[in-house]
This record gives structure tokens, sequence and C-alpha cells, in this order.
């Protein structure tokens, strides 16, 4: 049985305790969260409104990360804080030889990605970045076909993610500083950085273009990524969408095309060439949250490091991401 305590009980904390408790090799012990109007009130996210239903029965609250480890006997920490805070609890967390899963981002700089790393290598301790697309099932498929070349070649691929303005609290939330949250590019796009880096590899170079408010935060960036292969890649992420949350992607292979859209039903289609119409494509079960907590706990059990996220790895796409972020600023195509 591998023991858990939540670090942050915002709608992000919620989720991870809600896949927790469904857990059967898993125990929520604990959630640390300053702010006790959390605890006792539902939260929302992108994704509609949290599931928390006893969530906390018999859980014990705490205030401060290291009071929870001073009083409880805990092997992982669920750390779902605002992205500046991450290298400071995951630093605490893995020095305390606890392991830890981070939600993403992983951080804003590569030095705070290197900082996180080093405390795990020193420490022996596994720590996962919750990119939840390497296993979300309509985006597993994808890679499926990418890698098996059952379709042929990939020609184009156009990835898209819009959401409504993240400031579920009010415009003073945490996501509308960009030293916090890093604006769209970080919170919301880095999905698709991510899956891109997973998918395709590193790029060798981006040329981006984005929105900001008067602020300086980031709300609209779209991203066109060069590789070696003759392919063409680009991503989209808005916080402007009017309402709720969308994701989708189009990808057109030499004998047919993959379309995903977040918002019907079937969700994923494959269109062969030469076919009359498009077939519903069968998915595994569950979404992405729970398959990458039945992977990460899995690892915990056999004590074998994460192979489909690696530190590393999600430390590269913080950089692809820094990149484009420097291509938004200079209007410069960046190489990698």
């Amino acid at each position: 049985m591998i023991r858990f305590a939540v670090l942050g009980y915002g709608f992000m904390g919620v989720t991870h305790a809600s896949q927790i408790k469904r857990h059967p090799q898993a125990e929520l012990v604990a959630v640390v969260e300053t702010n006790p109007d959390k605890i006792k009130q539902s939260t929302q996210g992108n994704l509609g409104e949290a599931p928390e239903q006893n969530l906390l029965q018999g859980v014990a609250i705490y205030s401060t990360l290291g009071e929870m480890l001073r009083q409880e006997k805990i092997d992982c920490i669920s750390l779902c804080l605002p992205t500046h805070l991450h290298r400071t609890l995951a630093v605490e967390a893995l020095e305390a030889g606890r392991s830890v899963i981070c939600e993403k981002p992983m951080a804003l700089t590569l030095e705070d990605c290197d900082a996180m790393i080093a405390a795990a290598q020193h420490n022996q301790a596994t720590l996962l970045i919750a990119q939840c697309l390497r296993f979300w099932p309509e985006y597993e498929k994808l890679k499926q076909y990418i890698d098996s070349r059952e379709l042929g070649a990939l020609q184009t691929l156009l990835l898209r993610r819009v959401s409504a303005p993240p400031f579920w609290t009010g415009t003073d939330s945490w996501f509308a500083a960009a030293a916090k949250s890093g604006g769209c590019l970080f919170d919301l796009h880095v999905h698709d950085v991510d899956f891109i880096h997973y998918s395709l590899g590193r790029p060798s170079a981006v040329f981006s273009q984005g929105l900001s408010t008067a602020t300086g935060l980031n709300h609209s960036v779209m991203t066109q990524y060069e590789f070696a292969e003759p392919m063409l890649c680009l991503a989209e992420g808005s916080w402007n969408y009017p309402l709720g949350f969308r994701m989708s992607y189009t990808a057109v292979f030499e004998k047919g095309a993959l379309d995903y859209d977040s918002g019907r039903t079937p969700t994923l289609t494959l269109t062969r060439s030469g076919a009359q119409a498009p077939e519903t494509v069968a998915l595994e079960p569950g979404d992405g949250y729970s398959r990458e907590y039945d992977y990460f706990i899995s690892c915990l059990e056999h004590r074998q490091a994460p192979q489909r996220i690696t530190p590393a790895s999600a430390r590269q796409s913080i950089e692809i991401a820094l990149a484009e972020a420097r291509s938004i600023t200079t209007r410069k195509k960046i190489r990698l």
C-alpha cells in the first residue's frame, strides 16, 4: 500500500486525491492546505467541478509540509500547488526521502528543473511530472499510429487546446500572474508541447506568435515546429475561449487521418484512404489522470523508475516552451 499526501487542495489537488482514493493499492493519509475554505467548498477547473465526494473522510489536514512530514508516515507527495512553488516544495519532499508526483508544468526555469532532478537523484527518490497527455487514451492512440507507421508516415499534425480564462477565484488568482503561472504557454499549451516532444522528438526549431494582456500575461499562442523529417506540425493554445474547455487534434498520415475532438461523440475517428466514411476508434478505458496514477503507483510498487516520462524528458519540454517564449518576444525562429 502506497501512502500519499496531497499538497494543495485546489482543483488539481482534488483531482489527484480522487485518483488516490479510487486506487486499491493507494491510501490518502493527509492533505496540506493553508486555506481552510478550500477544504470546505467544491473547486472549479477548466474540466468542470472537481470530484470530491467524501474524499477527506479519515484524512488528516495540515497547514505545512514540514509539519505533515513530522507527523505522518508518507511514501509519496502529490504536489498540486502553483507552479512557482514547485521547486521549493518538491526539493523539500525529495530531500525527506519521499517520492513526488508533481503537477505540470515541471517549473518555469531550467534552473528549477535541475534542482528538482538533482534532489531526486541525490536522495534516490522517484520524481514524476504529471504530463497527463502521455497517458490520455486518444493521445496514446495517436502515438501508437506514429510509432507503428500502420498508416504510413505522419505528414501533418495540428493540435488545439482552448479554455476560458482560468481565473475561477477571480482576477487576483495566481494564474493571472505571469511570474507564478507562466501564462497560457506554460499552464495550458505546455500539454501539447510535451506531447509533441514525447511523440515526435525534439524539434530542430520553433516559431511562435502570441497575444498578451496589458499586464504582460500570455493568453494565446500558436507555434510551428520544425523537424528533420518532411512534416508539418502546428499547435495552438488559448485562454480566450468564451466558455469551458476543448482539446483536439488532426493527424494526417500517408494512408489516412485521425481526428480527435473532446467535445464530440465519438471523440476519435479514423478515416482511411479510399474509405467512404470515418470509423470510430476503440480506446483504452479511463482518462489520462487515472491511467497516469495506475502507471505511477505500479512503478512505486515494483520500485522501478518511471520510463514513460522521466524528469529529464519533462525538463526538455520546458526547454522547448522557453524557446517558444523567446520566439514570441523576438518574433524570430528559435533553433534548438
